[in-house]
Protein backbone atom coordinates (compact mmCIF):
# COMPACT_ATOMS: atom_id res chain seq x y z
CA UNK A 1 0.00 0.00 0.00
CA UNK A 2 1.33 3.46 -0.88
CA UNK A 3 2.09 6.07 1.78
CA UNK A 4 -0.83 8.20 0.51
CA UNK A 5 -3.20 5.28 0.90
CA UNK A 6 -1.93 4.53 4.40
CA UNK A 7 -2.40 8.16 5.49
CA UNK A 8 -5.95 8.16 4.08
CA UNK A 9 -6.74 4.96 5.96
CA UNK A 10 -5.39 6.40 9.24
CA UNK A 11 -7.48 9.55 8.76
CA UNK A 12 -10.61 7.46 8.25
CA UNK A 13 -9.89 5.46 11.42
CA UNK A 14 -9.43 8.67 13.41
CA UNK A 15 -12.74 10.02 12.08
CA UNK A 16 -14.58 6.85 13.06
CA UNK A 17 -12.98 6.88 16.50
CA UNK A 18 -13.87 10.53 17.00
CA UNK A 19 -17.43 9.83 15.94
CA UNK A 20 -17.68 7.07 18.55
CA UNK A 21 -16.56 9.53 21.24
CA UNK A 22 -19.24 12.12 20.46
CA UNK A 23 -22.09 12.43 22.98
CA UNK A 24 -24.62 11.24 20.43
CA UNK A 25 -22.56 8.23 19.43
CA UNK A 26 -21.91 7.19 23.03
CA UNK A 27 -25.59 7.60 23.97
CA UNK A 28 -26.77 5.56 20.98
CA UNK A 29 -24.26 2.83 21.77
CA UNK A 30 -25.45 2.69 25.37
CA UNK A 31 -29.10 2.51 24.33
CA UNK A 32 -28.54 -0.28 21.81
CA UNK A 33 -26.34 -2.24 24.23
CA UNK A 34 -28.89 -2.00 27.05
CA UNK A 35 -31.75 -2.91 24.71
CA UNK A 36 -29.85 -6.00 23.53
CA UNK A 37 -29.25 -7.03 27.14
CA UNK A 38 -33.00 -6.73 27.80
CA UNK A 39 -34.08 -8.58 24.67
CA UNK A 40 -34.56 -11.97 26.33
CA UNK A 41 -36.60 -10.39 29.12
CA UNK A 42 -38.78 -8.68 26.52
CA UNK A 43 -39.61 -12.03 24.92
CA UNK A 44 -40.31 -13.73 28.26
CA UNK A 45 -42.45 -10.92 29.64
CA UNK A 46 -44.28 -10.37 26.35
CA UNK A 47 -45.15 -14.02 25.78
CA UNK A 48 -46.08 -14.66 29.42
CA UNK A 49 -48.46 -11.72 29.69
CA UNK A 50 -49.68 -12.23 26.14
CA UNK A 51 -50.58 -15.86 26.82
CA UNK A 52 -52.50 -14.84 29.94
CA UNK A 53 -54.45 -12.17 28.09
CA UNK A 54 -55.04 -14.49 25.13
CA UNK A 55 -56.41 -17.15 27.49
CA UNK A 56 -58.95 -14.67 28.85
CA UNK A 57 -60.08 -13.88 25.30
CA UNK A 58 -60.24 -17.55 24.36
CA UNK A 59 -62.50 -18.43 27.30
CA UNK A 60 -64.88 -15.51 26.69
CA UNK A 61 -67.01 -17.47 24.20
CA UNK A 62 -67.54 -20.29 26.75
CA UNK A 63 -68.70 -18.00 29.56
CA UNK A 64 -72.29 -17.20 30.51
CA UNK A 65 -71.96 -13.43 30.40
CA UNK A 66 -75.54 -12.88 31.54
CA UNK A 67 -75.04 -14.96 34.66
CA UNK A 68 -71.83 -13.11 35.48
CA UNK A 69 -73.64 -9.78 35.17
CA UNK A 70 -76.38 -11.02 37.50
CA UNK A 71 -73.79 -12.07 40.07
CA UNK A 72 -72.08 -8.69 39.79
CA UNK A 73 -75.43 -6.91 40.20
CA UNK A 74 -75.86 -8.60 43.57
CA UNK A 75 -72.72 -6.93 44.90
CA UNK A 76 -72.64 -3.49 46.56
CA UNK A 77 -72.33 -0.65 44.07
CA UNK A 78 -69.04 0.54 45.57
CA UNK A 79 -67.49 -2.88 45.13
CA UNK A 80 -68.69 -3.09 41.52
CA UNK A 81 -67.10 0.29 40.83
CA UNK A 82 -63.89 -0.56 42.68
CA UNK A 83 -63.24 -3.71 40.68
CA UNK A 84 -64.87 -2.61 37.38
CA UNK A 85 -67.61 -5.25 37.64
CA UNK A 86 -70.13 -3.11 35.78
CA UNK A 87 -70.06 -4.73 32.34
CA UNK A 88 -68.95 -8.36 32.13
CA UNK A 89 -71.11 -9.21 29.12
CA UNK A 90 -68.59 -7.70 26.68
CA UNK A 91 -65.00 -8.70 25.96
CA UNK A 92 -63.88 -5.15 26.79
CA UNK A 93 -65.50 -5.31 30.21
CA UNK A 94 -64.00 -8.72 30.94
CA UNK A 95 -60.51 -7.65 29.88
CA UNK A 96 -60.87 -4.53 31.99
CA UNK A 97 -61.51 -6.69 35.07
CA UNK A 98 -59.13 -9.57 34.42
CA UNK A 99 -56.28 -7.86 32.59
CA UNK A 100 -56.04 -4.07 32.42
CA UNK A 101 -57.63 -3.14 35.72
CA UNK A 102 -55.45 -5.26 37.99
CA UNK A 103 -52.97 -7.85 36.72
CA UNK A 104 -51.14 -5.92 34.02
CA UNK A 105 -50.74 -2.56 35.83
CA UNK A 106 -49.38 -4.27 38.94
CA UNK A 107 -47.29 -6.97 37.25
CA UNK A 108 -45.90 -5.27 34.15
CA UNK A 109 -44.84 -2.18 36.10
CA UNK A 110 -42.15 -4.26 37.77
CA UNK A 111 -40.31 -4.66 34.45
CA UNK A 112 -39.15 -1.00 34.33
CA UNK A 113 -38.77 -0.96 38.12
CA UNK A 114 -36.38 -3.92 38.07
CA UNK A 115 -34.55 -2.69 34.96
CA UNK A 116 -34.04 0.91 36.08
CA UNK A 117 -33.34 0.22 39.73
CA UNK A 118 -30.11 -1.40 38.61
CA UNK A 119 -29.04 1.43 36.31
CA UNK A 120 -26.98 3.18 39.00
CA UNK A 121 -27.33 1.51 42.40
CA UNK A 122 -27.14 -1.94 40.86
CA UNK A 123 -23.98 -1.02 38.94
CA UNK A 124 -22.48 0.30 42.18
CA UNK A 125 -23.27 -2.93 44.01
CA UNK A 126 -21.72 -4.96 41.18
CA UNK A 127 -18.66 -2.72 41.18
CA UNK A 128 -19.05 -1.84 37.49
CA UNK A 129 -20.07 1.81 37.78
CA UNK A 130 -16.48 3.05 37.56
CA UNK A 131 -15.91 0.94 34.44
CA UNK A 132 -19.02 2.43 32.81
CA UNK A 133 -18.06 6.00 33.62
CA UNK A 134 -14.45 5.30 32.66
CA UNK A 135 -15.68 4.97 29.07
CA UNK A 136 -16.68 8.07 27.08
CA UNK A 137 -20.11 8.04 28.79
CA UNK A 138 -21.30 10.99 30.82
CA UNK A 139 -23.51 10.67 33.84
CA UNK A 140 -26.58 12.10 32.15
CA UNK A 141 -26.08 9.69 29.26
CA UNK A 142 -26.08 6.75 31.67
CA UNK A 143 -29.44 7.90 33.04
CA UNK A 144 -31.07 8.79 29.72
CA UNK A 145 -29.63 5.77 27.88
CA UNK A 146 -30.95 3.27 30.41
CA UNK A 147 -34.34 4.96 30.54
CA UNK A 148 -34.78 5.15 26.75
CA UNK A 149 -33.68 1.53 26.28
CA UNK A 150 -36.14 0.37 28.93
CA UNK A 151 -38.93 2.45 27.37
CA UNK A 152 -38.27 0.81 23.99
CA UNK A 153 -38.13 -2.66 25.57
CA UNK A 154 -41.42 -1.99 27.35
CA UNK A 155 -42.99 -1.09 24.00
CA UNK A 156 -41.75 -4.44 22.69
CA UNK A 157 -43.44 -6.30 25.57
CA UNK A 158 -46.69 -4.42 24.95
CA UNK A 159 -46.53 -5.14 21.22
CA UNK A 160 -46.04 -8.88 21.76
CA UNK A 161 -48.82 -9.06 24.35
CA UNK A 162 -51.18 -6.94 22.28
CA UNK A 163 -50.68 -8.95 19.09
CA UNK A 164 -51.17 -12.21 21.00
CA UNK A 165 -54.44 -10.90 22.43
CA UNK A 166 -55.79 -9.57 19.15
CA UNK A 167 -54.74 -12.64 17.16
CA UNK A 168 -56.60 -14.85 19.63
CA UNK A 169 -59.69 -12.66 19.26
CA UNK A 170 -59.52 -13.15 15.48
CA UNK A 171 -59.14 -16.91 15.78
CA UNK A 172 -61.99 -17.20 18.28
CA UNK A 173 -64.22 -14.77 16.35
CA UNK A 174 -64.42 -12.41 19.31
CA UNK A 175 -65.45 -8.83 18.51
CA UNK A 176 -62.29 -7.04 19.64
CA UNK A 177 -60.87 -4.45 17.25
CA UNK A 178 -57.16 -3.90 16.67
CA UNK A 179 -57.49 -0.20 17.49
CA UNK A 180 -59.14 -0.82 20.85
CA UNK A 181 -56.56 -3.51 21.70
CA UNK A 182 -53.61 -1.29 20.72
CA UNK A 183 -55.00 1.62 22.71
CA UNK A 184 -55.43 -0.49 25.84
CA UNK A 185 -51.87 -1.80 25.72
CA UNK A 186 -50.36 1.57 24.76
CA UNK A 187 -52.11 3.16 27.74
CA UNK A 188 -49.97 0.97 30.00
CA UNK A 189 -46.74 2.48 28.63
CA UNK A 190 -46.60 5.84 30.48
CA UNK A 191 -48.17 4.29 33.57
CA UNK A 192 -45.41 1.67 33.90
CA UNK A 193 -42.64 4.11 32.96
CA UNK A 194 -43.78 6.52 35.68
CA UNK A 195 -42.83 4.00 38.35
CA UNK A 196 -39.69 3.19 36.40
CA UNK A 197 -38.84 6.88 36.67
CA UNK A 198 -39.25 6.67 40.45
CA UNK A 199 -37.02 3.58 40.46
CA UNK A 200 -34.16 5.24 38.57
CA UNK A 201 -34.46 8.36 40.76
CA UNK A 202 -34.16 6.19 43.87
CA UNK A 203 -31.26 4.39 42.18
CA UNK A 204 -29.49 7.75 41.84
CA UNK A 205 -30.26 8.94 45.39
CA UNK A 206 -29.66 5.74 47.33
CA UNK A 207 -26.76 3.34 47.10
CA UNK A 208 -28.84 0.17 47.41
CA UNK A 209 -30.83 -1.44 44.63
CA UNK A 210 -33.21 -3.01 47.13
CA UNK A 211 -34.44 0.46 48.13
CA UNK A 212 -34.78 1.48 44.48
CA UNK A 213 -37.13 -1.49 44.06
CA UNK A 214 -38.98 -1.24 47.36
CA UNK A 215 -39.92 2.47 47.16
CA UNK A 216 -41.69 2.42 43.75
CA UNK A 217 -43.17 -0.99 44.56
CA UNK A 218 -44.65 0.37 47.78
CA UNK A 219 -46.00 3.43 45.98
CA UNK A 220 -47.53 1.24 43.26
CA UNK A 221 -49.42 -0.98 45.68
CA UNK A 222 -50.35 1.97 47.89
CA UNK A 223 -51.68 3.90 44.91
CA UNK A 224 -53.84 0.94 43.90
CA UNK A 225 -55.26 0.56 47.40
CA UNK A 226 -56.02 4.29 47.63
CA UNK A 227 -57.90 4.12 44.34
CA UNK A 228 -59.93 1.10 45.49
CA UNK A 229 -60.77 2.70 48.84
CA UNK A 230 -61.83 5.89 47.08
CA UNK A 231 -64.17 3.90 44.83
CA UNK A 232 -65.69 1.87 47.67
CA UNK A 233 -66.29 4.76 50.09
CA UNK A 234 -68.00 7.94 48.96
CA UNK A 235 -66.59 9.76 52.00
CA UNK A 236 -63.05 8.93 50.90
CA UNK A 237 -63.57 9.46 47.16
CA UNK A 238 -61.33 12.53 47.24
CA UNK A 239 -58.35 10.28 47.95
CA UNK A 240 -58.46 9.09 44.35
CA UNK A 241 -56.95 12.40 43.26
CA UNK A 242 -53.69 11.23 44.87
CA UNK A 243 -53.64 7.90 43.03
CA UNK A 244 -52.17 7.51 39.56
CA UNK A 245 -54.75 4.78 38.91
CA UNK A 246 -57.48 7.41 38.72
CA UNK A 247 -55.58 9.01 35.80
CA UNK A 248 -54.78 5.66 34.19
CA UNK A 249 -58.44 5.05 33.41
CA UNK A 250 -59.84 2.24 31.25
CA UNK A 251 -58.62 2.53 27.67
CA UNK A 252 -60.03 -0.87 26.70
CA UNK A 253 -63.56 0.47 27.28
CA UNK A 254 -63.29 4.23 26.88
CA UNK A 255 -60.20 4.70 24.70
CA UNK A 256 -57.07 6.62 25.68
CA UNK A 257 -57.54 9.85 27.59
CA UNK A 258 -54.75 11.77 25.88
CA UNK A 259 -54.75 14.53 28.50
CA UNK A 260 -54.00 12.06 31.30
CA UNK A 261 -51.65 10.14 29.00
CA UNK A 262 -49.63 13.29 28.37
CA UNK A 263 -49.77 14.31 32.03
CA UNK A 264 -48.30 11.02 33.25
CA UNK A 265 -45.66 11.14 30.51
CA UNK A 266 -44.69 14.69 31.51
CA UNK A 267 -44.35 13.67 35.16
CA UNK A 268 -42.09 10.81 34.09
CA UNK A 269 -39.84 13.20 32.14
CA UNK A 270 -39.58 15.35 35.28
CA UNK A 271 -38.47 12.29 37.26
CA UNK A 272 -35.75 11.58 34.69
CA UNK A 273 -34.53 15.19 34.88
CA UNK A 274 -34.44 14.98 38.67
CA UNK A 275 -32.44 11.78 38.35
CA UNK A 276 -29.87 13.49 36.13
CA UNK A 277 -29.61 16.37 38.61
CA UNK A 278 -29.27 14.04 41.61
CA UNK A 279 -26.73 11.75 39.94
CA UNK A 280 -24.55 14.65 38.81
CA UNK A 281 -24.20 15.88 42.39
CA UNK A 282 -23.48 12.77 44.41
CA UNK A 283 -20.40 10.64 45.00
CA UNK A 284 -19.98 7.21 43.47
CA UNK A 285 -19.46 4.21 45.72
CA UNK A 286 -17.21 1.55 44.25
Amino acid sequence: MSSVGMRRRHREKRRHAAKGRTPGGALFALITHTARMQFRSVIVWGLSLGLYSAAIVATFTTMDAGQMDRIADGLPEGMREAFSLTDLSTIEGLLDVRVFGFIFPLALTFFPILALSGAIAGAEERGTIDVLLGNPVRRWQLVVGNFVATAVSLLGILAISGLSTWATALLEDVDLTLGRTAGAFLNLWPFCLFFGGIAILCSAIFHRRSLAIAVPGFLLVGSYLIDVIGKVSEDLEGLRDYSIFSYYGSAIKDGIDWTDFGGITSCTFVLVLLTVFAFQRRDIYT
